[in-house]
Order: structure tokens, then sequence, then C-alpha cells
């Protein structure tokens, strides 16, 4: 009898409905977000704003069980809106109205930007609820501090990778204006996490054997990382490849093809980025005792469930683009 060159997982019921339900209600999503991702302006900018707020409640919400007052889950909700949304007014009060749109009235942002004062703020007041309240400790106060500050520069990096095309980055090269070809260098970024993580799942039930880290992701498996890991780079580097040789640069003098060895090394990252984004927030649930940070996305669990690779990706891609740009004259 001849050996199998491949051995195929069985797939149970249980895992075919969990991906049923997984892909209709990405498919909703889908549907709904995308449209405002192609949209940009306000558009875009008012649904990351909803999502920025259910992710706000769903990283405060996990310590609910401890029971602390009421005005630490308020302080913190309206500080990590400043946090996220600094950026925004920093640019208003530099710039008045001009340094927030450009000369086409289309929204820019060209850097990320934390707020030192607010941040202070946030760490004081934190640690004198500590010190006030017994059911809420250093260890709550550093978890909050931390999550609320990545969440905030993961989110501005959302909007940064979404509106920077427009902006001055691109060497005043704003693309006529054209709304979905400024969503492109996003779009990018989306592809590369998240055909890591559909990648993985995918090669995970078929083939994963062995464990990567049972004790954060009981499931996740090295042949998902592996297969996940190709399969990201493959279609995030052809995507900004085809795009380029039909004129359309994901950033005009930075990602482009004169520098198409940029575009390399951020596809080569991204894979790796999303899978430790996973297994960061996998590890805080571990420690709180939780699935999901919540149950609105069935399948999925919660936005954080969601988008928590997405965030670290984004960011990473963020600084690398910013720290291209920085040194864009030593760029071959």
């Amino acid at each position: 009898m001849k050996k199998k060159i491949i051995d195929v997982n069985e797939i149970s019921d249980a895992t075919k409905k969990s991906f049923r339900i997984r892909t209709i209600t990405a498919i909703i999503l889908a549907i709904i977000f995308i449209p405002c991702v192609f949209l940009g302006d306000w558009f875009f900018a008012g649904a990351m704003m909803l999502i920025s707020f259910v992710a706000f409640y769903e990283f405060i919400n996990i310590l609910a069980l401890k029971k602390f007052p009421i005005v630490i889950d308020i302080f913190v909700f309206i500080m990590s809106i400043i946090l996220t949304y600094w950026v925004w007014f920093k640019q208003l009060i530099e710039y008045d109205s001009s340094g927030l749109v450009n000369a086409s009235g289309h929204i820019i942002i060209e850097s990320i930007s934390i707020s030192t004062l607010a941040l202070i703020t946030l760490m004081l007041i934190l640690f004198m609820f500590a010190l006030m309240y017994t059911r809420f400790d250093v260890t709550d106060t550093c978890y909050l501090v931390v999550m609320s500050l990545l969440i905030s520069l993961g989110f501005q990096s959302f909007f940064f990778l979404r509106f920077a095309p427009m902006s001055s980055l691109s060497g005043e090269y704003d693309y006529g204006g054209n709304q979905v070809y400024s969503s492109l260098l996003f779009l990018y970024v989306v592809i590369g996490s998240f055909m890591s993580d559909i990648g993985a799942y995918a090669t995970g039930i078929l083939f994963g054997k062995h464990k990567m880290n049972p004790r954060i992701s009981p499931k996740k498996t090295w042949e998902g990382f592996v297969g996940g890991c190709i399969i990201s780079f493959i279609c995030s580097f052809v995507y900004a490849m085809v795009l380029d040789a039909n004129g359309i640069p994901l950033l005009k003098s930075v990602l482009d093809i004169e520098h198409w060895y940029l575009i390399l090394i951020i596809s080569l990252i991204m894979p790796f980025v999303s899978v430790l984004g996973d297994l960061l927030f996998s590890a805080i649930k571990r420690f709180y005792n939780k699935k999901d940070f919540s149950n609105v996305l069935p399948g999925h669990g919660g936005v954080l469930d969601r988008i928590d690779s997405l965030l670290v990706t984004c960011l990473v891609v963020t600084l690398l683009i910013l720290t291209f740009t920085f040194y864009r004259g030593l760029l071959i």
C-alpha cells in the first residue's frame, strides 16, 4: 500500500460549523466596512471611530469581574479617546483646518503622535486609584496603561495608512483625489495581516500537528504558521507589484516600483508581526481567563479578537514607513 505523501487532517463537524459561521460574519463585515475604506474621508473616519469605541470598551470590560468603581472605566475610556485622536487635535492646533485636509479637501494624516501629558495623566491617576481601591491593583493599572497606549497607536496607524497617500509624504502625489487609489496602501496591510490569519487557519486545520504554543493559543500550529506566512507574503507582495505595474504605487516615492525592496521587506515582516500580535492578545485573554474579549461577532468573538493582529501589523508598518520616509534621501 502506498504511503501518503501529505497527511491531511480529518475535519470535524464542529470545525466545519465554526468555519461557516466565521465566513458568514466575515462576509457581512466586509460588505459593511469595505465601502467605507474605498470612500475614505469621513466615511472611513466614522467607521474607525465606531470600531475604536467598541475596542476601548472590550479591553476595559475584561476586568469587569473585579468589580471596581465605574469611574475608573469611564476615565480610561475618555483617556483612550484622547490618546487615539490626539494626532487629529495636534494637526488642527498647529495648522488649523488646512493641517487636516489637503488642497483637494481630503483628510490627511502625516504621522502618529501621543500626548505626553495625557499619557502621564493616565498613569498617575490609575496608580492613585490602585492606592485607593483594594480591588484595583498595580497589575490592573499596568494592563490598562499599556493596552490604552497600544490600541490608541494602533488606531492612529489605521488613519495614517488610509490618509497618508493623500499627504506630502507621497511627494505631493495625491492620486488625482481618487479615493479608491489612496485606499490601496491600507488594503495592502489588511491583506498582509488577514491572509496570514486566514492562511494559518486553513493550513492548520488541514495539516496542523505540531502545537506552536499550547499555553497561550492551543489551536495554533507550526504548520499553520508557516502556511500563513507564505500565503500572506505572496498575496501582499504580488498585490503591490501588480498595482505599481499598472501605474498605482502604494505610496509614491516610498513604496513604489523604484523601491521594490522596501515592499519586499514589509511583505516579509507583516505575517510574523501579525502572528505576534495575535499571540500577544491571546496571552492577555489567558491571563484573565477569558476566551474572547466579547461576543459581538459570531464565530470571531469581539472586535479586538478580530483586529488584534491588524492593530499590531498596522502599527509596525506605519513605523517602518515613517522610518523609510525620514531616511528617504538614503534610499536607492
